[in-house]
């Protein structure tokens, strides 16, 4: 087992350049890895006894085999029926009893587990991960089951949800990078394929220790994690080693505009999407792209509200920002226009802002907000335990 100390400093980049203040906080953490691959990482903060455990397999929708498009998402649903020790509904009850919380997500990148807890509870959440991780009962039933939820999901989320095929749709065209060509909740047609064999193979596969790494952050010490880490997950095998993805591309794509106009029956109101490809989330511009989202969208004083909400009166609402992930992201701009306005002026007016910014740049007034605003919401980030853990598993992804 191999153990490691660290200060996590905060994101310097996004604090630079005219905001003064103190940013966040660092991070203090420790690491250490079991034989079989599995990373604990532990941040002690002892101000309240509570404890957050977050297990993160490195598995999402962009390690999904073709023709499986959703499956991630599946999976996260099948992780909270029953294990080989715990009937269906016990995972849950065990951590309400203990008085805690827990919930599951997952995005293209990862899939993620956590449970906060009193902090003399925190074996009870660890045991349940190892079992979960090592016991799971995936068979004929509980996947038919599973599945069944997953598609009335979808059915209410996008199938039967205003805008649904639009969202699903930006992106199919946004992209070049085939993993992240669909949506984390996939296909109805790809689900009514899948197979309760695909599970278990998916299993088997992305659910292994060398594909996880567990944060435990909260009233806890070092020691007593890597004890109870030694106790219920050091048995648990290593799986095969996991297989790479095609590479990103070096760029964003130049060739060019992607247009689509879609009906919608369900929608009321026409509305606008703009979406530019962005790079991974470890370039180094990915942090003044984040910045010029928040300067484009965030706020009443944002470009886009400004233009047009206010002066040009052509939209009830503009929304989006950049997003970024392992592979590319994008800047996206969503705009409802007002009564009688015509979604070509809407997109003239998004094109001409966007060419002012080109042109003339942006205020110091303008920057100086956009920083103001990432740096509070770090700050207030590091008041809880849970989205500290979140930071040093985001930290651990990007290397």
């Amino acid at each position: 087992m191999r153990a490691r100390r660290f200060v996590l400093a905060a994101l310097a980049l996004a604090f630079a350049g005219g905001a003064s203040g103190q940013g966040a906080p660092p991070i203090e953490y420790e690491t250490f890895t079991l034989d079989n691959g599995l990373q604990f990482i532990v941040h002690e903060d002892h101000s309240v006894p509570v404890v957050h455990v977050q297990v993160w397999y490195d598995v999402g929708s962009a390690h999904e085999p073709e023709g499986r498009s959703g499956f991630a998402h599946l999976f996260e649903h099948m992780m909270f029926i029953n294990t080989e020790n715990l009937e269906k509904g016990e995972f849950d009850s065990y951590i309400n009893r203990a008085g805690g919380n827990l919930n599951g997500t997952t995005n293209k990148d990862r899939t993620a587990y956590f449970e906060t807890v009193p902090s003399n509870q925190v074996n009870v959440a660890l045991w349940l991960e190892a079992d979960r991780m090592h016991n799971l009962v995936v068979n004929e039933e509980n996947f038919q089951r599973e599945r069944e939820v997953v598609k009335e999901e979808r059915r209410l989320r996008v199938d039967n949800q205003p805008y649904g095929a639009a969202m699903m749709t930006i992106d199919t065209l946004a992209m070049d990078w085939e993993p992240y060509r669909h949506t984390v909740i996939g296909s109805m047609d790809d689900l009514n394929a899948a197979t309760a064999e695909d599970a278990r193979e998916f299993y088997e596969r992305f659910y292994v220790p060398n594909n996880a790494a567990v944060v435990v952050a909260g009233d806890v010490t070092t020691d007593q994690v890597r004890g109870l880490a030694e106790a219920y997950f050091a048995h648990i095998p290593a799986g095969p080693e996991m297989a790479e993805l095609p590479p990103i591309p070096a760029a964003p794509r130049t060739d060019g505009e992607r247009r689509v106009t879609l009906q919608d029956d369900k929608a009321t109101l026409p509305l606008h999407i703009s979406a530019y490809t962005l790079p991974p989330d470890d370039h180094p511009d990915i942090p003044a792209l984040e910045l010029m989202g928040r300067i484009l969208m965030t706020g009443e004083s944002s470009r886009m509200n400004q233009r047009l909400v206010k002066d040009e009166r052509a939209a009830l609402q503009v929304f989006g920002g950049a997003s970024a992930g392992m592979g590319p992201g994008t800047l996206t701009i969503f705009a409802l226009p007002n009564q009688g306005v015509a979604l070509d002026r809407i997109e003239a007016l998004v094109w001409e802002e966007l060419e002012r910014i080109r042109e003339e740049g942006v205020s110091e007034r303008e920057l100086e907000k956009a920083q103001n605003q990432t740096r509070a919401s770090m700050i207030m980030s590091r008041l809880r335990v849970s989205s500290k853990a979140s930071q040093l598993q985001q930290y651990r992804r990007s290397g």
